[in-house]
């Protein structure tokens, strides 16, 4: 968690990133049917025809959306001005998995802000109770992909002791896949977390979870359900904190914050209308070589 004090304290962001987003299930849409919902500050109407087809539109300006659909899910590119998707999120595997269990909840944020939390490894610990967390890798930062890596000591029932280890990709900042691997049990799980806004003062935070095949037939889907309860209680505990929190473009960072600098650099790239400002600012001459010419 950082602290800090800068000129926007009592701010929040403001701006909504490009990228992809959850916008439904795909359950959720059946052949023939239409589904009506609000993201980006607009309604979105949702139409699958009898062959299987999906159309997501905008009925007030007649705007059609960039879309895929896999694992279950639908995502709508948005982009401020509307261009089209320049990167693709990757499709996970299906065979020998469990399908995606999804939780959702509203919360007053930001999918920067939520986002965040997969390079703050140092709340694991103080918000949600772990043992211990520390980073295996540095950030690896590839265009609009941002990789990490950490381990987390869990404790149960205060007496088994067993270690995760967890391998991060943000895709932008809607959407976030996280690899978890349980070496002791030899335990593979899939989990992402889902920022989709609302507006710029909400967000609908899905979060789901895949399990490999593991063990006895049922157990995968019995453990996903535990985990996936499991995930939605840990991210209860992070929302209070989403809905207060101020945006400090420089904060001072408490030990353990992590690579949270870093990782806002990364972030720039999703707010095309401010970096074109910064660059025409670094362009502009400055006034006192001009007058001194």
């Amino acid at each position: 968690m950082s602290l800090g004090q800068d000129s926007c304290s009592g701010s929040r962001l403001s701006g909504l990133p490009l990228g992809w987003y959850v916008v439904a299930e795909s359950r959720k849409v059946g052949r023939g049917q239409h589904l009506s919902r609000t993201y980006f500050g607009e309604k979105l109407r949702f139409y699958r025809t009898r062959s299987g087809d999906l159309r997501v539109t905008t009925p007030a300006s007649l705007r059609k959306w960039p879309i895929c659909e896999h694992n279950g899910l639908i995502f709508a590119w948005y982009h401020p001005d509307r261009t089209e998707p320049d990167w693709d999120i990757p499709v996970l595997p299906t065979d020998g998995w469990t399908n995606f269990r999804i939780r959702g909840m509203n919360v007053r944020s930001h999918p920067q802000e939520t986002t965040e939390n997969s390079v703050d490894v140092g709340h694991f610990v103080q918000v949600h109770g772990f043992g211990d967390a520390w980073y295996e890798d540095d950030l690896d930062i590839q265009g609009h992909l941002l990789k990490g890596a950490y381990g987390i000591d869990y404790m149960i029932f205060g007496k088994l002791s067993f270690v995760a280890k967890f391998e991060v990709e943000v895709h932008g900042l809607g959407y976030s896949l996280v690899r978890i691997h349980l070496p002791r049990f030899g335990m593979r799980i899939h989990t992402l977390i889902l920022s989709t806004p609302v507006d710029e003062e909400r967000v609908h935070l899905r979060m789901g979870i895949s399990i490999k095949n593991w063990g006895f037939p049922g157990l995968p889907l019995l453990i996903r359900e535990i985990a996936s309860i499991r995930l939605g209680y840990e991210v209860a505990q992070d929302a209070p904190i989403w809905s207060t929190k101020r945006y400090v473009e420089r904060p001072l960072l408490a030990e353990g914050d992590g690579p949270i600098a870093e990782y806002r650099r990364y972030c720039k790239q999703f707010y095309p209308q401010v970096e074109t400002v910064e660059q025409e600012l670094e362009q502009e001459p400055d006034p006192r070589q001009v007058s001194a010419a």
